[in-house]
């Protein structure tokens, strides 16, 4: 009994869904990616970290100046990095040692690991979830188009322009008030 002919668009899957397809899978793995990248890098205990030094963290004083925290040998070394390294504080004490270790765990296992806010944006919207308006360094509310920025500023602008024409007639209004 000879096959039935089948029509190409039941043998194969559009084009275009498969091309949608990949590209969600793509951005889906490279999430992944540089989410487990992340949460590696903040535990600061990757496959790559040597067991025998941390860093435990730092604070930047100023141009090429911080402070840096690391446990070495069991040890804890607080050093002042600038043009030269100084060994400000050396904690030795192995209790003391740990409960600051452990603190230290416990604040990195409590403090959530964030998605990049355009993955935050990108999964509230595949929700369902209205997006939170943010507004850029620019003043634009990131989410709107050129033209809803363009009449938000224009509307603000208005108002403010009167405004400022009402505080000027106030004020020469007091101004002939004064005068005898």
């Amino acid at each position: 009994m000879p096959a039935l002919p089948v029509a190409a668009e039941e043998a194969y899957p559009s084009f275009a869904w498969e091309v949608l397809w990949v590209i969600f899978v793509l951005v889906v793995v490279v999430a992944a990616m540089l989410w487990l990248l992340r949460l590696l890098a903040r535990r600061g205990r990757g496959f790559w970290a040597s067991r025998s030094m941390r860093h435990l963290g730092g604070m930047a004083l100023g141009t090429n100046k911080s402070i840096q925290a690391v446990e070495w040998n069991g040890r804890i070394y607080v050093l002042g990095v600038g043009d030269d390294v100084t060994l400000i504080e050396a904690i030795r004490d192995p209790g003391e040692v740990a409960a600051l270790l452990e603190s230290l765990d416990e604040a990195d296992a409590s403090r959530p690991v964030r998605l990049p806010a355009w993955a935050e944006r990108f999964l509230r919207r595949s929700a369902g979830q209205p997006s939170d308006p943010v507004r850029r360094m620019d003043g634009q509310v990131s989410g709107e188009t050129f033209e809803q920025s363009l009449q938000r500023r224009l509307r603000e602008l208005t108002e403010r322009r009167a405004r400022v024409e009402q505080l000027l007639q106030d004020h020469s209004k007091d101004d002939r008030m004064d005068r005898p």
